[in-house]
């Protein structure tokens, strides 16, 4: 009788085990699988921020895909609706509706192989860029060669000093500029992102009087003697992504040649966050 109890109780041991081995690997697929869905789910925000024409069509895939509260979830309500069994790549697809215009389907195409990023999630940081150069009277492809040297177009980027997002943003310092309440989800939503960085640029350039002078500003060297050819760099992409828009995408590439996209943080110095609090405040 003692040895069956202790067979299965030993069992037991091993059940409880292998029960903990397999928690432990679904807590670490199901991380990686919110990680991959937080990633489709921005390219859904930016899709709907950007085309109001394909808006209803998004929201109703995602309410297909998450459930019929989803969508009102993540304008935030209190809906918790749970997955359902829907195509993974259905959001993905969504992306594909937005529609460019020749020359910017051209800039699109430049950015996605020069960036290595799909283009299917280039076309709406392009039509958002155009929108934010129209509210702060730039040009969208100054503000795409800033997206590129600033983040290579990786909207979830962080600099060491705290710059967020595609346009490294100062959140610390432009918290009221996203609406922010102790949140900084926001910062690193990319619509919110590149207007919020337009905006900063716009006053940069206004503030230092020159285009090189409100780049320097933008970067945090307005107290430096140089911006480390920051300034440089983002003329030089603008001026490939004129050249793509023109029609000349492999020109552009080519010469763009071994020219890297900054590292992340590395050229924006400690000072940023005091330049970028005195550009907004002015």
């Amino acid at each position: 009788m003692r040895d069956c109890t202790g067979s299965r109780f030993r069992q037991s041991i091993d059940w409880v085990g292998a029960a903990a081995d397999l928690a432990g690997n679904g807590l670490s697929m199901l991380r990686r699988l919110s990680e991959a869905v937080g990633t489709l789910t921005v390219m859904a925000g930016v899709a709907i921020a950007t085309m109001p024409s394909v808006r209803e069509s998004t929201v109703q895939m995602m309410r297909g895909w998450f459930g019929p509260d989803s969508y009102t979830a993540a304008a935030g309500s209190e809906g918790t609706a749970a997955p359902t069994a829907a195509p993974r790549d259905a959001l993905a697809e969504s992306v594909r509706w937005v529609h460019l215009e020749s020359p910017d389907a051209l800039v699109a195409q430049y950015l996605s192989r020069r960036y290595h990023v799909a283009d299917e999630a280039v076309r709406p940081l392009v039509l958002a860029a155009r929108e934010a150069g129209r509210e702060s009277q730039l040009d969208p492809l100054l503000i795409l060669a800033v997206m590129a040297v600033e983040s290579s177009l990786n909207p979830f980027a962080e600099s060491p000093v705290g710059a967020q997002g595609l346009m490294q943003v100062m959140t610390s310092v432009h918290a009221t500029r996203f609406g922010l309440d102790g949140d900084q989800h926001n910062a690193l939503e990319p619509v919110a992102n590149i207007r919020v960085g337009s905006a900063i640029l716009s006053d940069a350039i206004r503030r230092g009087g020159s285009l090189e002078r409100g780049l320097q500003l933008y970067v945090g060297a307005g107290n430096l003697s140089d911006d480390g050819g920051y300034g440089m760099r983002v003329l030089s992409e603008m001026a490939r992504l004129k050249m793509a828009a023109a029609g000349n995408v492999a020109a552009a590439l080519a010469a763009g040649g071994r020219t890297e996209a900054k590292t992340v943080g590395s050229v924006t110095p400690a000072t940023s966050s005091i330049s970028l609090a005195s550009a907004s405040a002015s």
